[in-house]
């Protein structure tokens, strides 16, 4: 095995509360690395001023990543957003990406679509966690996940869906693992959407640094989709990402997970442009 080229899409700078690196840190680290392109993706969550990018420190954030361009000309790097979705809040979220981009002067490269509320609970955060899980069906929540995922694809807000089985954050943590074959019907739709869609599913390496223990999405979520693709005959648009808010993980198991890729046929995931995407061979 011959790895020819790595790639981050999922990359968080010191803009909101869980951020600890600057975007010169992160090019350092991964040029270090061998990395050939990453996408800085910082976080709007509408429901949760921690972590909304301000204005001032987005437009920061611009000014450094242009900055960085000029500085690391051999590193492709690309501007992106991590946006949540919220049901019934299109036009909001819609109207809240135009004017990032006004800041911007420019289109993002990449608008990452992320769930990390469900029921009006904030179920990603360790705080709001352990209640959420207590106090609701397990498998209905997965249910409930994947049907408000398919409605984030259907929004046609996004290019690609972060982290997308990230409701089993806490298992083998708060909550037992759940078979995925206990929620593959939940699945199957929003896999059919996406591919209809022509929206894409990360590939996160931060399950693999904590107790969940796997990528999200989980191999048999991963299998599914590629089956699927390959069955209607669309190519799948997948991107790697590593989630990282600090420098120690930045790229981290992203070469595992390429391998990963590679052993189920995939070859290639993809790089985006002004919301355009085209072929990244990682082997």
């Amino acid at each position: 095995m011959h790895l020819l080229k790595l790639i981050d899409y999922h990359l968080h700078t010191a803009g909101t509360i869980d951020c600890k690196m600057t975007e010169a840190q992160v090019c350092e680290r991964v040029l270090q690395m061998g990395f050939g392109e990453i996408a800085f993706t910082n976080h709007i969550m509408l429901n949760q001023p921690d972590y909304i990018i301000s204005p001032k420190a987005f437009s920061s954030h611009c000014e450094q990543v242009q900055v960085c361009q000029q500085q690391y000309p051999q590193l492709k790097i690309r501007l992106g957003i991590e946006m949540d979705y919220y049901q019934g809040r299109e036009n909001e979220i819609a109207e809240t990406l135009q004017s990032y981009e006004d800041l911007a002067g420019r289109p993002f490269d990449i608008v990452l679509g992320s769930i990390h509320e469900l029921h009006g609970q904030f179920f990603s955060n360790q705080k709001c966690a352990p209640s959420f899980y207590q106090n609701h069906n397990l498998l209905s929540l997965y249910c409930d996940y994947f049907t408000l995922s398919l409605e984030a694809v259907q929004s046609r807000l996004f290019d690609v869906i972060a982290h997308p089985d990230l409701i089993k954050k806490y298992s083998n943590d708060l909550t037992p693992p759940v078979p995925f074959e206990q929620y593959r019907s939940a699945v199957e739709p929003f896999i059919d959407t996406l591919l209809v869609s022509g929206v894409g599913i990360e590939v996160n390496t931060k399950g693999l640094t904590i107790n969940v223990g796997e990528m999200y999405p989980s191999n048999e979520f991963l299998e599914l989709y590629l089956s699927k693709a390959r069955i209607c005959g669309k190519e799948p648009i997948l991107t790697l990402g590593s989630d990282a808010h600090s420098v120690e993980g930045v790229g981290r198991s992203i070469a595992e997970a390429a391998a990963t890729l590679k052993t189920m046929g995939v070859g290639s995931v993809v790089s985006f442009e002004k919301r355009r995407h085209f072929p990244y061979q990682i082997y």
